[in-house]
């Protein structure tokens, strides 16, 4: 603004806080002539400043009117801005803003920016005379003005939708924005694009005849386009064991509708739960196919917090981790029923997609002439510009909440089915391991590692596990020492001694029956749960504090039983292989 059309203001010093205008000139907007060309490519530049954030920077302030017609050293400047918007360095490299991968070393950036001078300013006398300028001056120049030189770069890349600037001033440094305008949202829509037949609609309508499924589809889609500056906090999941039922043509049309670059498409998981995930955590819309997680992976639970969190920690090679803001939503795909997923989970909606379309299927006729078509349209510019249309005006669901998927509410038949086996796998590992070691009791100083192995969410939930199990908490001493323990209900401890049965067969077969269970409770521990745990919670890891404490508990000669009783000397070992057989009530036995 001129200073003409400034206000004159005058502070009122009594409050310190007001600012009262006393006087004024009223520009006359309805006469006043359109920007030409330089004044609007001047306010471009303006525009960009603001969205970039550098426009708070003290060294960019501007106090005087844009002329109409700029002399050499402004149309310069210009440049130089232009120039400076390609690149960030850091470590002596250079990376295109537009390219993130681009690393360029100073000799390889010394011939380049001279030629990309000549294909964004073909004809440009100033500029041709001045290239060894602005080449100098993008790459050494150090003037207090940031948009003159090549930032420092913060190693910190991620999608900023709706922005339109390529980096972004932070804290002195700039991010790169990897969020690009789709092109086809530069064109008009249809004269007919609300109210004609949708391709896309109608082959939904045979992949996912449930009309409340599929309305919330298309709530997701919905809204993650209006608002594209945010996240939900849930994803999206299609299920269907046969291939061909539409699931990859949904991907396709959400990609296009997001914009390629905007888009990761990956195969599994790994991309997203890897070290290096950077390249996948900077797109707007992730596309994941082919999703299998094993039970109690971290892969599950890093997807978790992938999907929820608004900031995410994220590393890039030869760069340091960073911290960046999330706004990833994900569309995973899978051929195999996520038991995987505990029950009542509240971060996927699984939508089952299997219908007779598919590849062998009785109606794969008909689908594939749908599911063809619209892979046919997704490459049309203007078909996804007019879906875009019909999906951005369409009047959400009262059910549908971006925040909170409302499991009661929304849950589909496959929810509901995981939800009712729900921790079965979970159990089934569990008892699977604890069978295998008969260990039936359990150390609570042990619980955060057992807790990590089954890939609970903290000891409370294995406590409810146990209890679910028929386990109940107890205190028992041995050693020297009283412990808190978990165990089964029905787990005789006596005089020191423990008795079971599992253990006592791995002795001999006519153990249990002749009566010989009972063991001493130190040992049995020790051979139960303990070897557990340095087998399978600790991964081989020596613990110095055991190995330091551990005894020597060969029980050749039946020394820690399995004896007769809780106070009985009579041990297994003494009994001869045709008393066993006989289970005579009169053996023959040592006395320890």
């Amino acid at each position: 603004m001129s200073a003409a059309g400034r206000g004159r203001f005058m502070f009122n010093y009594e409050d310190d806080i007001c600012l009262i205008e006393t006087e004024y000139e009223e520009n006359d907007i309805e006469n006043a002539p359109d920007p030409n060309k330089w004044q609007s490519y001047e306010l471009s530049l303006l525009e960009d400043d603001v969205a970039s954030g550098v426009c708070w920077h003290p060294a960019t302030e501007q106090t005087d009117p844009v002329v109409k017609q700029p002399d050499a050293k402004t149309r310069l400047h210009a440049v130089q801005r232009e120039v400076a918007s390609w690149f960030v360095q850091a470590d002596g490299k250079f990376l295109r803003t537009a390219n993130k991968d681009t690393r360029l070393g100073q000799r390889e950036i010394e011939k380049l920016i001279p030629q990309l001078l000549a294909l964004h300013f073909p004809g440009d006398e100033l500029v041709e005379r001045n290239l060894e300028k602005l080449t100098f001056s993008a790459i050494f120049g150090a003037s207090p003005d940031p948009r003159v030189s090549f930032g420092v770069y913060s190693g910190k890349a991620y999608p900023q939708p709706g922005n339109p600037s390529k980096r972004l001033f932070r804290d002195g440094v700039w991010d790169i924005n990897t969020w690009k305008y789709p092109e086809y949202r530069k064109q008009s829509i249809s004269e007919d694009a609300i109210d004609q037949t949708c391709p896309f609609e109608e082959m939904l309508r045979f992949a996912i005849p449930v009309p409340a499924q599929r309305t919330m589809l298309l709530d997701w889609i919905t809204w993650n386009l209006r608002n594209e500056h945010s996240k939900p906090n849930w994803a999206v999941m299609l299920y269907s064991e046969t291939k061909g039922t539409g699931k990859s043509t949904i991907g396709k049309v959400m990609t296009a509708l997001f914009g390629a670059q905007n888009t990761a498409s990956i195969n599994g998981i790994r991309a997203l739960t890897q070290r290096f995930s950077a390249d996948t955590m900077d797109r707007k819309l992730v596309v994941a196919e082919e999703v299998h997680i094993s039970g109690h992976s971290a892969e599950g639970n890093a997807l978790k917090d992938l999907i929820t969190n608004t900031v995410v920690s994220v590393e890039r090679k030869y760069q340091p981790l960073v911290t960046i803001p999330n706004r990833t939503c994900f569309l995973f795909m899978t051929n195999h029923k996520p038991l995987w997923l505990e029950g009542g989970e509240r971060r996927y909606y699984i939508i089952d997609m299997n219908h007779e379309g598919h590849a062998q299927g009785s109606q794969n006729d008909l689908f594939s002439a749908l599911a063809g078509k619209v892979n046919e349209l997704s490459e049309n510019p203007q078909f996804i510009r007019d879906l875009y249309e019909r999906l951005v005006v369409r009047e959400l669901s009262a059910s549908f909440d971006p925040k909170n998927l409302r499991f009661n509410e929304n849950a589909t038949p496959i929810m509901r089915e995981l939800q009712a086996n729900s921790g079965n796998e979970n159990e089934h590992v569990l008892s699977a391991i604890l069978e295998e070691y008969h260990a039936p009791l359990i150390l609570s100083e042990d619980f955060a590692e057992l807790a990590a192995y089954l890939r609970l969410k903290n000891a409370t939930s294995l406590r409810n596990m146990l209890a679910k199990l028929g386990w109940e908490a107890r205190r028992i001493s041995f050693g020297g020492r009283q412990y808190r323990v978990w165990c089964e209900k029905t787990l005789q401890i006596e005089n020191g001694r423990v008795s079971h049965a599992g253990l006592a067969q791995t002795f001999h077969p006519s153990a249990s029956s002749s009566g010989y269970t009972w063991f001493d409770l130190a040992y049995f521990v020790d051979v139960t749960w303990r070897a557990l745990r340095a087998s399978r919670l600790l991964k081989g890891k020596i613990s110095s504090e055991i190995a330091s404490t551990k005894m020597d508990w060969d029980n050749s000669n039946g020394n820690f039983g399995p004896f007769q009783s809780s106070t009985s000397h009579r041990r297994l070992q003494a009994r001869t292989e045709r008393e066993l057989g006989e289970g005579a009530d009169v053996v023959s036995f040592m006395r320890v």
